[in-house]
């Protein structure tokens, strides 16, 4: 009596305006599809994204997932999803895991769909559903570009928190209305700038200060003011009762979820005038637009030691490696950069912002090169060497298998194609010259030389191929190579 098939389970849902049950919805679903099956559910393999978007793979659950099916002791059969929108919604996404998931011999099962991986239209079913996927996806943001317009046009708030502001439910909307404790704030923030104090300065002053700062973003901790804050700040338009909509749009990059503006064409803005959001004057704002524009020609990109240049990305290895033993933050570069000085790793937030008492500076050359050789002799241990020795190995048996597999179809189809070739010489000789028949076999030439090459790639053409060869000590590069031949 053979076994029931061992399941996994994949659910996920794409906001968190949507409700976190159905994710058990989803499973109890699954669980459904596979007790009438006869097949048996594993309850430590029910992997879930909650509130995250299935455009991207970039996501921990589904990592762990994929992990799971293509390792060597892989622990279950079968994986089963509500449906393939789930696992994602980008058709070229959804094909590479079908595709990934069928080399590693993992069945996959869209419950409510119907798809099964082990049918003969598996592969265009999961193509036509995951360019509906992607369709419904791509609508969707269009009508939301659209619902965010007609709100824009009701003189309703777009986005989300701004401070100075806050926000109250309003003619079916979302209206900004100004909180007057965070306005002083702004107002004060304004003419410090005005006044001559540097982005870092006001931050350190608020921060010294205990000054309230900005709600954190959701899952973050507010870490103080920064300059980079302080600097949007001053150039948020809408302190002066003047809104500005889509001046930009939002791409994912491929592959994954994060998202990154790109500008829209001026033509594309909607601007309109909003006096009841104004919390700082003209005069005021005119006076703060002046000094950035000096600060900008005088410290600006390109000139030693400019503010922009400084707290551009970093070339000095470890920046951003190294963690504040006080704040956990990430030490970078902070002081040093001028001609003739030594860089020096600190803590930002406490050069920047004041909020951490960690004013330690060392120097990027010293401390460099004593991590460097910590780590060259952590590297070089024994223990260190042979586990990066089996990784290798277990790597190389995994591609071995993957070329030996394409090339088994190169060879199948090298053999139908010499074999189409003697039944096309025959029929020219039967038939006399036909540019047809001439023709199809110059194609088949041609895909016969292509196969050819690809085979001498992957050693598979000639006596001397190394991939599936007996094996001939003298002939490896180690006296032991029990797990690296193949």
């Amino acid at each position: 009596m053979s076994q029931p098939a061992r399941c996994a389970i994949y659910a996920r849902y794409s906001t968190d305006r949507q409700s976190p049950t159905s994710i058990t919805d989803q499973v109890r679903k699954c669980r459904e599809f596979a007790q009438r099956q006869g097949w048996l559910v594993l309850d430590a393999h029910i992997y879930n994204d909650k509130a995250i978007s299935g455009a991207g793979n970039d996501r921990a659950g589904l990592q762990r997932l994929l992990q799971a099916a293509t390792s060597v002791s892989r622990p279950f059969d079968c994986i089963l999803v509500d449906d393939t929108s789930r696992l994602s919604r980008k058709p070229a996404t959804a094909l590479h895991l079908y595709e990934q998931l069928s080399f590693a011999g993992v069945r996959l099962v869209a419950v409510s769909q119907g798809v099964d991986s082990l049918s003969p239209q598996a592969e265009l079913l999961f193509g036509v559903h995951g360019l509906i996927d992607s369709a419904y996806s791509r609508e969707l943001g269009q009508k939301t570009h659209r619902g965010l317009e007609g709100h824009f046009l009701r003189r309703l708030h777009t986005g989300g928190r701004c401070f100075g502001y806050d926000i109250v439910e309003a003619d079916g909307g979302k209206r900004l209305v100004v909180n007057e404790a965070e306005a002083a704030i702004v107002r004060r923030i304004f003419k410090m700038s005005a006044d001559g104090s540097s982005l870092k300065t006001i931050a350190k002053t608020l921060n010294a200060e205990e000054v309230p700062t900005p709600r954190a973003r959701k899952g973050r901790a507010s870490a103080g003011w920064c300059p980079s804050a302080i600097r949007e700040m001053l150039y948020n338009e809408r302190y002066v009762g003047r809104v500005i909509w889509n001046r930009s749009r939002f791409v994912k990059v491929p592959g994954t979820n994060r998202r990154v503006a790109r500008p829209r064409p001026p033509e594309e803005w909607h601007a309109v005038e909003v006096p009841e959001l104004r919390i700082v004057s003209d005069e005021l704002s005119n006076r703060v637009r002046r000094r950035l524009v000096w600060v900008k020609q005088t410290y600006g990109e390109g000139r030693p030691g400019g503010l922009v240049s400084r707290s551009a990305s970093s070339p000095y290895l470890f920046s951003g490696l190294l963690v504040c033993s006080e704040c956990g933050g990430k030490l970078t570069i902070v002081a040093g950069q001028g001609r003739g000085r030594h860089p020096l790793y600190g803590c930002p937030r406490n050069y920047n912002r004041g909020t951490c008492p960690n004013d330690i500076r060392e120097r990027q050359d010293q401390l460099e090169a004593r991590l460097l050789q910590g780590l060259q002799e952590a590297v070089l241990r024994p223990a260190a060497v042979d586990y990066a020795l089996e990784q290798f190995e277990g790597e190389l048996a995994r591609q071995i298998k993957v070329m030996s597999a394409g090339a088994g179809q190169a060879q199948q189809r090298e053999a139908e194609l010499q074999a189409e070739l003697g039944r096309l010489a025959e029929a020219v000789a039967a038939s006399g010259h036909s540019p047809a028949l001439l023709e199809a076999i110059s194609d088949r030439e041609k895909e016969l030389q292509g196969l050819n090459d690809q085979l001498l790639g992957t050693g598979q053409l000639g006596q001397s191929a190394f991939i599936g060869a007996p094996h001939n000590p003298r002939n490896s590069p180690r006296r032991k190579p029990a797990r690296i031949a193949a």
